[in-house]
């Protein structure tokens, strides 16, 4: 689906959206417990790497960053 504009979505689909991110605000969830996620940078950023740590944290999995310029 390719978003163009915010008209794309309806009313509804934005209130679920919202709905659903303000019952996960703030909370640790298990929904990906034990999985792992990995993250691929090209270029250093610090502030995304620890989001993207954040995230899936939050979401139960464990995450690992790779470097492009780190690896083979």
């Amino acid at each position: 689906m390719d978003v163009i504009s915010i008209r794309d979505f309806d009313k509804k689909w934005i209130e679920s959206i919202l709905s659903s991110a303000k019952r996960m605000e703030n909370k640790r969830l298990d929904e990906h417990s034990g999985k792992i996620v990995a993250t691929l940078f090209f270029e250093p950023s610090t502030r995304t790497n620890m989001s993207f740590q954040s995230a899936a944290n939050r979401l139960g999995a464990r995450a690992i960053a790779l470097y492009g310029e780190m690896s083979s």
